[in-house]
């Protein structure tokens, strides 16, 4: 019987998490909306590219952050690529590129105790004090997680990094999971993994592992039109 995701309206310290799970042997971070406040800054540059083109939104799709938040880029474009003002002639690889760039350049404007707070730090050092197994599985692509990761220190601070360009199955599949379950060593028992979307707390439930439902970061509500 799967386990139901326990969320969490504060970032736990270690010794919280041990108290709750003392087999702890690896933790697992979702990045965008989990390890690092940056939903917001994904839907600042969707909202940069459709005033742009002058793109509009169907009616009734209300926040754009609920449209977006947790989707691969990929699944994203199959839904916009048809609103009206989209580039007609784009393919998906044109869209992500163009929306990458965007999110690099907004949060260029920006320091990282923006999106980082001072107790996930502290929560990531603890753990690599005591040697504990930390992978970061996210659907972003691997040119923004490399740019985040060096802007806040971490770039090689992950046992495992795992993007959308290393991954055959993407979320809400458990493939990114079970991957870094395996890669980890440690058993699903074992595991912890931090996430804050439907389709990654769907993807990590399914993998068998303690998961954690990040609620730390409140989400913002910006309309599309």
């Amino acid at each position: 019987m799967k386990k139901a995701p326990v969320g969490h309206k504060y970032v736990p310290s270690l010794e919280d998490l041990r108290k709750s799970h003392p087999d702890l042997k690896a933790l697992f971070f979702d990045m965008d909306g989990t390890l690092f406040d940056t939903e917001k800054y994904h839907e600042t540059a969707l909202l940069m590219f459709g005033s742009e083109y002058s793109i509009k939104a169907p009616p009734g799709i209300g926040s754009l952050y609920d449209l977006m938040v947790g989707k691969a880029d990929h699944l994203l474009f199959e839904i916009i690529r048809y609103w009206d003002g989209f580039p007609k002639d784009w393919s998906v690889r044109d869209f992500v590129t163009y929306k990458n760039n965007l999110v690099l350049e907004v949060l260029s404007k920006t320091t990282a105790e923006n999106y980082f707070p001072l107790r996930t730090k502290e929560l990531l050092h603890a753990a690599r004090r005591e040697k504990i197994f930390l992978g970061l599985i996210t659907s972003s692509e691997k040119v923004v997680t490399k740019r985040l990761l060096e802007i806040t220190g971490l770039a090689t601070f992950f046992d495992l990094v795992l993007t959308r360009d290393d991954c055959p199955f993407h979320k809400p599949d458990p493939w990114p999971y079970l991957e870094a379950t395996k890669r980890s060593g440690a058993k699903p028992s074992e595991i912890v993994i931090f996430e804050d979307s439907p389709v990654g707390l769907e993807a990590a439930t399914a993998a068998g592992a303690h998961v954690i439902k990040v609620e730390w970061f409140p989400p913002p509500h910006v309309k599309t039109s």
